[in-house]
């Protein structure tokens, strides 16, 4: 099979353990909740862990190794090693792709950020990576306590937002922590329909992280950061062979930190073990699994005035700090198994579990006349209690093969999932009357420390979500051209159990096929032109009052890739239109309460460069335009309103030069104006630039030193925004040093 060759460096990532802890909840704070309702989770994760066991134990029966590394690949390939096959199938069931085709030829936009660009960007989470993606916008993400974008102006689910996979698995479903980079190899962002592989029903496209597998040599590295507002971050990455055919992966992170927001705060622990075993050339088994207990202050933002996102100071809290911290934890194991049954064919059985918890007080700006006065100087709120449990358990199995029929060259991938989710949703809520709003704080002048009310039961039920899918996929190459043809069949069934209610059920069922058909064309040496479509489906869920119909929706792409002076540089273009039917909108008034969207459109344009000169010079840019609106609804206030938080402008570029031991580096991000709301308010946040610079130095071959300063200039920025009274400010001008040791 061919390989992909992705860049794969030793990652390191930063990190320093403040010895300081964080606020915890107030003795009695809890007085008087309610308790937690019972409900059976431990026949769910029982089920979960015996399926992931099952398969993990395989290992002791003598099966072997999915993966190691793609250098360990490359070496195998070059000798001419059967277990190339097995090496290269895990790259390419964990890809986005779900192919080894060379992205160059592959009939659609990806953009791969490997060891290599993660490394000079130096970052901690996903956002600035995906700054330099190309089409993909900040969103409303909670206070910063989850991962969520637009691509190419779609935001899928209000609250879990595109498809994020982790290997190719479904990643966010429950409320799961912004995802660290130091377990990260690559991150990859698949443009247009993927539904009829990935099974989730976005248009815009999808995110796919793949995470760090055990390597066939001895390796250690250690970093330590500290920064501005006392940000600290330790992380170790060690591992190698420990018997034949067996190497393990250990990865630690402890991070703590403070804010530029009064009484904002944090901390993280993270550990993710993994183990290979590798018994034949033609058998492996890979197990990865991932604990993080993440903790944050819940924190909205700022409140726009007037239509003024920046009227408020950008450090000004408008929680409690008695609120103490949100927790949240997450534990998720994933374990693959591959065989080659020879002749160009590989069977793949996988599985993949998630078990988290969000639980915690906050306090916020609340919405209509019960928050934001009309004297414009003061702000009543609201108090909530979280308590929110799930279980996903996902298994996946998948037949491939690359075979020539008829005289074409076949990449086939045919398979089965399936989804089980189960979450348990509490939550808690204190609010005023819109005559007599609550614990109303001065917006210029906050005073802390008003008595604070026991929230009663807001929303109390349980969720289960199960899917079923069949699929099928093929790459046909003849010559010059490349034939991608897909489909999926896919059964969705939810039932929300509202307790409030006398255990009320609400059932939702959907079904539909998705096919997904493109065509690339090599024009000649460095030049493709390729076009994509695809249809989507996706359940919208309950919001535990009414059930609503199914999101449809499809895309449409045209576009070109590059390369030139023998791949030194590489780019794509491409203009696309998309559609979206039946998709969920808040209330302007109580978010939680939902109504259905007739039509949204989408359609633009994007460009994006790489200058890659081996290790000496790296520099990358993107550009993309965006229209997208609201087509159709039956509130026809709606209709011509913008999407919430996407720019019609965005550009990013980021350049790294090495000479010698010292590297210099440096980037610029520019977002226009968006809506600030989805509520056809004419609340706008204002367009932005800010630039950022790092200088690094190699001490030694073990040690560098390394200096990074973010928005330079000192901007004064809206990152994101759910609405006015929700508004999240970007950073200020921050500096942080590292140091990074390897073995």
């Amino acid at each position: 099979m061919r390989s992909i060759r992705y860049t794969l460096l030793q990652s390191t990532r930063i990190s320093h353990k403040r010895a300081k802890s964080l606020q915890r909840r107030p003795a009695g704070e809890t007085k008087g909740l309610p308790m937690r309702q019972s409900y059976n989770r431990s026949a769910c994760r029982s089920v979960a862990y015996a399926s992931l066991s099952a398969i993990a134990l395989s290992i002791g029966m003598g099966l072997p190794m999915t993966a190691y590394a793609q250098d360990a690949a490359d070496r195998d390939v070059a000798s001419g090693s059967r277990s190339d096959i097995v090496v290269t199938a895990r790259q390419a069931s964990a890809s986005i792709l779900g192919s080894d085709v060379p992205i160059r030829i592959y009939p659609q936009s990806v953009r791969v950020f490997g060891q290599k660009e993660l490394e000079a960007l130096n970052t901690t989470r996903l956002d600035d990576v995906l700054d330099l993606a190309g089409g993909v916008s900040r969103q409303n993400d909670f206070g910063g306590l989850w991962d969520k974008y637009a691509i190419r102006g779609f935001a899928g689910d209000e609250n879990a937002g595109p498809d994020i996979m982790i290997n190719r698995f479904s990643s966010n479903l429950g409320y799961n922590a912004p995802i660290d980079t130091a377990t990260v190899e690559r991150i990859e962002v698949l443009k247009g329909a993927g539904a009829a592989l990935s099974g989730r029903g976005e248009p815009g496209g999808s995110i796919n992280i793949v995470t760090k597998a055990p390597l066939d040599h001895l390796h250690a590295s250690a970093s330590a950061s500290y920064g501005s507002w006392d940000s600290g971050r330790l992380t170790a990455d060690v591992g190698g062979p420990i018997a034949k055919g067996v190497s393990v992966r250990l990865i630690g992170v402890g991070e703590e930190h403070d804010s530029f927001r009064d009484h904002v705060e944090g901390s993280r622990r993270l550990i993710a073990p993994s183990v290979s075993w590798q018994a034949s050339d033609a058998l492996r088994v890979l197990y990865q699994a991932e604990y993080m207990r993440n903790e944050a202050t819940l924190d909205r933002g700022v409140v726009g005035i007037a239509g003024n996102a920046r009227a408020m100071d950008r450090d000004t809290f408008l929680g409690e700090p008695a609120d103490g911290p949100i927790v949240q934890k997450i534990l998720w194991q994933q374990a693959t198994v591959f065989a080659d049954l020879g002749k160009g064919i590989g069977f793949e059985v996988g599985g993949s579990q998630r078990d988290g918890s969000l639980r915690g007080f906050g306090t916020m700006v609340d919405f209509g006349a019960r928050g934001l006065q009309a004297n414009g100087l003061t702000a009543g709120r609201d108090r909530r209690y979280h308590d929110f449990a799930w279980d996903d358990l996902t298994l996946r199995a998948e037949l491939t093969g690359s075979l020539r029929f008829l005289g074409l060259d076949h990449d086939l991938r045919l398979g089965v999932d399936r989804v089980r989710h189960f979450m348990d949703f509490r939550l808690d809520r204190a609010r005023g009357t819109t005559t007599r709003p609550i614990l109303v704080i001065d917006l210029f002048d906050p005073v802390y420390g008003q008595p604070l009310p026991v929230p009663p039961a807001n929303v109390s039920r349980t969720e289960s979500f199960r899917s079923e899918s069949v699929y099928a996929q093929d790459i046909v190459r003849a010559g010059d051209f490349t034939l991608l043809l897909g489909a999926r069949w896919n059964s969705f069934r939810q039932t929300v159990r509202n307790r409030l209610t006398g255990n009320a059920d609400l059932d939702t069922v959907d079904r539909g096929v998705t096919p997904r058909a493109a065509l690339s064309w090599q024009v000649g040496k460095g030049l493709s032109l390729y076009t994509s479509w695809g249809q989507s489906l996706r359940l919208n869920p309950s919001d535990g009052i009414s059930t609503f119909d199914a999101e449809r929706s499809r895309s449409t792409e045209l576009g070109g890739k590059f390369a030139v002076l023998h791949g030194v540089v590489t780019g794509q273009a491409a203009v696309f239109d998309m559609e979206k039917r039946n998709v969920l909108n808040p209330n302007a008034t109580d978010p939680f309460v939902k109504s259905q969207i007739g039509l949204q459109r989408s359609r633009g344009a994007e460009a994006e460069a790489t200058v890659n000169v081996t290790d000496d010079l790296y520099a990358t840019a993107t550009y993309t335009y965006v229209d997208a609106t609201v087509r159709q609804d039956v509130d026809r206030t709606l209709i011509g309103t913008r999407l919430s938080n996407v720019p019609k402008n965005a550009w990013a570029l980021f350049a790294v030069k090495q000479i010698g031991g010292l590297s210099v580096g440096g980037g610029i991000s520019h977002s226009g104006s968006r809506a600030g709301d989805p509520f056809a308010s004419g609340y706008r946040l204002p367009a932005y630039t800010i630039a950022r610079a790092n200088v690094s130095y190699a001490v030694s071959e073990h040690l560098t030193m390394r200096v990074d300063i973010d928005n330079i200039f000192d901007k004064y920025y809206i990152s994101s925004s759910y609405a006015n009274v929700w508004t999240t400010p970007g950073a200020p001008r921050n500096v942080r040093l590292t140091i990074t040791s390897r073995l």
